[in-house]
C-alpha cells in the first residue's frame, strides 16, 4: 500500500517528463488506490504549494534558482563555499544526497580555485522537486588549454581540445601530480546523474541531458563551466560509488571507458587510437571498454588493443561491453583468431 508521498513524487517525476499520461499512469501504477479525482486533488495542493505550476501545455515543475559570485583573488576556501552558501539550499535533502552534493561541489570548486587562474567565480544553483543542479563557471584559463600546455610542455605532444577532454575519462590524469591525483572528475561523473564541461568550444560529458535551462544561469565570457545534476531522491551513496571503482587495499584500480566519447564518429580503426587509448589505462588493474553507440571498428584497432597491448600488459584486465552489430563482428572475429 503506497502512502501518500509516494504517490507524489510519483506525480512529479510524470510532471518532470512531461508526460501527457498524467492522471491514466498514475491510477494504473496505484490501480485501486487512488481515484482520478484525488489525482487532480493532489495536483492541486502541488500548485498551491507552490511545487507546481499550470502550464498550457498541462503542468510544469516551479524552479528556485541561486546565484552567487566570488573573488579568487582573495582567500577562497570550497569547504566554507559550500558550508555557508550551498549546504543551507540543499538542506532538506537526504543525508546520502547531501554527502554527494558536498563531494561533488568541493571537488569542482577546488578545481576552479587553484587550477583556472581565474580571477572571479560564479556558482549557480537551480533547483525543483525532482532534481538539483549546480553550475560552477570561471573567467580563468580554460581547462582543456590547460591540459594542452601541460602536454606540450611535459610531453612534446600539441593535441587538440577534443583531445584533451579524452584524457578525463580514465580518472588518473592531472596537470598538478603533486598535490592532485586526478580522480575528483572521474568519480563525480559518476556519482552525479548528469555532469557536463563545457571549455574551449569542447564538451566533456557521459550522457546527455536537457532538462534544466542552464543557460539563463551561466553567465557569458566564462573559460570553464561544470554542470552537474542529481535526482533530489537519488539512493546512490558516495561509497557504492567508490567501492565500484577501488578497493581499501590498492586504490582506485577499475575505470570505465565510454569509446564511443573518446573517439567520436563511426568509431577507432588505427593502431594509433589503440596506443592512445592504452597509455590512458595502462595504470589500472580491470577496465571496462563500452562500446555502446559504436558502430564500427577497424580491425587495426582490435588487434592493437586486444591483442599486442594485452600481451604487453597482462597484468591489465580487459572487459568489453556493450558492443553491437559490426563492432561486435570484428572483436569476436580478432579475438577468436588469436
Amino acid at each position: 500500500m503506497a502512502n501518500k508521498e509516494q504517490i507524489l513524487q510519483y506525480m512529479l517525476k510524470l510532471i518532470a517528463a512531461k508526460d501527457e499520461k498524467l492522471a491514466a499512469k498514475t491510477m494504473e501504477a496505484f490501480e485501486g488506490e487512488i481515484s482520478k479525482s484525488s489525482v487532480y486533488n493532489y495536483l492541486a495542493e502541488l500548485c498551491e504549494g507552490g511545487i507546481i505550476n499550470k502550464a498550457d501545455s498541462g503542468y510544469e515543475l516551479s524552479e528556485k534558482s541561486y546565484l552567487f559570485t566570488y573573488d579568487n583573488t582573495a582567500h577562497l576556501e570550497e569547504d566554507r563555499v559550500f558550508s555557508s552558501d550551498i549546504e543551507p539550499l540543499l538542506s532538506d535533502l537526504s543525508k546520502n544526497v547531501l554527502s554527494a552534493w558536498r563531494y561533488a561541489f568541493t571537488e569542482m570548486m577546488n578545481n576552479a580555485i587553484e587550477h583556472s587562474s581565474a580571477t572571479l567565480i560564479t556558482v549557480s544553483v537551480l533547483r525543483n522537486a525532482v532534481k538539483t543542479a549546480i553550475i560552477i563557471g570561471d573567467n580563468g584559463k580554460g581547462i582543456f588549454e590547460n591540459i594542452r600546455q601541460f602536454m606540450l610542455s611535459e610531453r612534446g605532444e600539441d593535441m587538440s581540445y577534443a583531445e584533451c577532454a579524452t584524457l578525463l575519462f580514465a580518472g588518473k590524469f592531472t596537470t598538478a601530480k603533486s598535490m592532485h591525483s586526478g580522480e575528483g572528475i572521474f568519480f563525480t561523473s559518476h556519482l552525479m546523474d548528469s555532469f557536463r564541461i563545457i571549455s574551449d568550444g569542447v564538451v566533456f560529458s557521459r550522457d546527455n541531458f536537457t532538462d534544466f535551462n542552464y543557460e539563463k544561469l551561466t553567465p557569458a565570457e566564462q573559460s570553464t563551466t561544470v554542470i552537474m545534476e542529481l535526482d533530489n531522491s537519488t539512493k546512490k551513496t558516495t561509497r557504492e560509488v567508490f567501492d565500484r571503482f577501488s578497493s581499501v587495499d590498492d586504490g582506485f584500480i577499475k575505470t570505465q571507458i565510454p569509446i564511443a566519447h573518446i573517439f567520436p564518429g563511426a568509431g577507432p580503426v588505427s593502431r594509433s587510437e589503440a596506443r592512445r587509448l592504452g597509455s590512458l589505462i595502462e595504470s589500472f588493474q580491470e577496465v571496462e571498454l563500452d562500446f555502446t553507440n559504436v558502430e564500427e571498428l577497424g580491425q587495426a584497432f582490435v588487434h592493437e588493443l586486444f591483442i599486442v597491448w594485452q600481451r604487453n600488459n597482462p597484468d591489465v584486465r580487459l572487459n568489453a561491453t556493450g558492443a553491437s552489430g559490426d563492432a561486435d563482428f570484428m572483436i569476436r572475429r580478432v579475438l577468436n583468431s588469436k
